[in-house]
């Protein structure tokens, strides 16, 4: 049986400083239409809350009430004492073959998997496998390591987290619902490796990537886009699986979309067993 690690936080910035959002019950909810599709004696799914309480994100509290919670702010040390959180709770929960993540979720354990890439290469990374959705890697992770963040990258970072912010908030939804999305990206735009979203990834060295079989989920619509394609990049592509389910910060509930996410954690558990 493939045991799957699954965090879930509400994110506490309602400004543009990291406005990912996720609720209390939001991904198990989310994720629900698709696990039911899975062979259940084949994966467990362990739904954890972040540690540190906070308010409520932007169109939050709409939902879910409290308690909200945060895996950290945005600061570098912040993070990394988000990090040593979640290592010491796979220490006493684990082992996890994966982690399947949900925007802050997202940034967490992929500065987690980037650091031990460029520390510890040679040592076991903490899961074979990652399925992200709607997330991105924090930029201030990727410079620490040494690999350089143009100023077009931190643009593109700032003005996502603006536009998300604005289009999560209350405000939004009572007024637009869904439409609030609005057009969004061309996802056949994006083709030129030398230019994403302010990153040259023909200069980032193959070995600094993040070398674990990964699964990366967006929609075209999310203004956080950038972000999830970037981090998709930072991972390595030959063990790489990207899908557009076409909606916005969030996973639609249709019936291909479910059934897509289901072979794609599918997927993960045969790479989790070959890894």
């Amino acid at each position: 049986m493939e045991k799957a690690l699954v965090p879930k936080s509400f994110n506490p910035n309602p400004v543009s400083t990291h406005p990912h959002l996720q609720a209390l019950k939001y991904l198990i909810e989310i994720s629900a239409s698709f696990r039911k599709l899975l062979d259940e004696s084949q994966f467990e799914f362990d739904f954890i809350d972040a540690p540190y309480p906070c308010a409520a994100a932007p169109g939050i509290d709409l939902f879910y009430p409290p308690p909200y919670y945060s895996f950290y702010d945005p600061p570098l040390e912040s993070i990394k004492a988000g990090h040593t959180w979640l290592k010491n709770y796979v220490a006493t929960h684990g082992p996890y073959d994966g982690v399947m993540n949900f925007s802050q979720g997202c940034a967490l354990t992929s500065s987690i998997l980037l650091y031990h890439q460029n520390y510890y290469p040679n040592k076991e990374p903490l899961f074979k496998t990652a399925i992200f959705i709607c997330g991105g890697i924090p930029l201030d992770v990727v410079a620490d390591i040494g690999i350089p963040v143009s100023n077009e990258a931190r643009d593109w970072d700032e003005s996502s987290k603006v536009e998300l912010t604005a289009k999560a908030s209350n405000e939004a939804i009572l007024r637009e619902g869904t439409k609030r999305w609005g057009l969004g990206f061309d996802p056949f735009a994006i083709s030129d490796k030398r230019d994403i979203f302010g990153f040259n990834f023909e200069e980032i060295p193959k070995e600094s990537l993040i070398q674990i079989p990964t699964v990366h989920v967006y929609g075209a619509k999310d203004p956080r886009y950038p972000a999830s394609i970037t981090l998709a990049h930072f991972c390595e592509a030959s063990v790489r699986r990207t899908y557009d389910h076409g909606g916005g910060h969030d996973i639609p509930r249709r019936g291909d979309v479910s059934a897509m996410m289901a072979e794609l954690v599918e997927w993960c558990g045969m790479m989790a067993d070959r890894w």
